[in-house]
């Protein structure tokens, strides 16, 4: 099971890829920390990128008898169980000790709303999504994608909770102790082997909040998680859409795609796509009178669809 912080935001926005990262004790402080991601911990294997030489040797690992009373545990239990949260992270994918992809992540929750933003880049090309939800009267759920420069939004109704906080996060059977180098630093970590057979480690800095997450696959790549703040009361004022102009896409009567707007102006959506290429290749917007305001008001829609 990815680790619940990371699979909750990728669950709402995407990310990096792999497995995510989680620990700590909670608490409500967190101060920001930019710190970047590194392959993994630190190592005395000379053939590995290690400073001092000789051969690696493993630290020493300590079961944890009750895996409930764990760091990783307990952060987790304030996470789901606090009203407001802002979590920040860095991520990198490597092949080896080569980076294959990289990104970002901003989660945010107060109550039942939920905002997600994640900025990846993998091969060159980079992807920012950025999502909000919030729960309705009628007790679904609004999701807003969220253009942030252009201060529009697409709206979609959705019957189940983007993300769940009715339960808490299903702990491994078993969890370790031990402690790991990170950048010539000593940390107190927790590992334990997730259901892909991915041997998952995660450093606590010394406020006991979590800052490093370590995921080695079975196949060879990694993935790296650096914690760089952790807030627990306070969302940022991100759980919110106020500012935002608010589209729906929806159908006519003919079953064309049109967009409305929350005042109930329609505008009609002509879209050309090629099957080969499987892009768009046109994407026109008309208002009510038939003229055309694509580069006008619509320019984060094309980029939306064409990329």
């Amino acid at each position: 099971a990815a680790a619940m912080a990371v699979s909750m935001m990728t669950a709402c926005g995407g990310g990096a890829g792999g497995n995510g990262g989680n620990g700590g004790n909670g608490g409500n402080g967190g101060d920001t920390e930019i710190v970047e991601p590194v392959p993994g911990p630190d190592t005395t294997d000379p053939d590995q990128g290690g400073e001092t030489g000789g051969t690696t040797t493993q630290p020493e690992k300590t079961k944890i008898p009750d895996v409930t009373k764990s760091q990783y545990a307990q952060f987790s239990k304030n996470l789901y169980k606090s009203n407001a949260f802002y979590v920040q992270v860095a991520m990198a994918e490597y092949e080896g000790k080569t980076k294959t992809g990289e990104g970002t992540m901003i989660m945010a929750r107060k109550g039942d709303d939920v905002y997600v933003k994640t900025v990846t880049t993998q091969k060159g090309k980079t992807q920012e999504v950025a999502v909000f939800a919030e729960k309705t009267n009628d007790g679904k759920y609004a999701s807003y994608l969220l253009f942030e420069d252009a201060k529009t939004a697409l709206k979609s109704i959705r019957n189940d909770p983007p993300m769940d906080f009715s339960k808490e996060e299903e702990l491994p059977k078993e969890m370790y102790s031990t402690t790991v180098k990170v950048g010539g630093k000593e940390y107190y970590a927790e590992t334990y082997t997730d259901g892909n057979g991915s041997e998952q480690t995660t450093c606590f800095g010394d406020n006991g909040m979590p800052k490093y997450q370590f995921s080695q696959r079975k196949d060879g790549t990694s993935e790296t998680t650096v914690y760089q703040t952790i807030q627990i009361g306070k969302s940022n004022n991100l759980c919110q859409i106020n500012g935002y102009k608010v589209y729906t896409m929806k159908n006519d009567a003919e079953g064309k795609p049109i967009l409305v707007d929350e005042s109930g102006n329609k505008y009609k959506v002509t879209i050309e796509f090629d099957q080969t290429t499987h892009k768009y290749t046109e994407v026109k917007v008309e208002d009510s009178n038939g003229k055309d305001v694509t580069t006008k008001d619509f320019a984060w829609f094309v980029k939306y669809l064409k990329g």
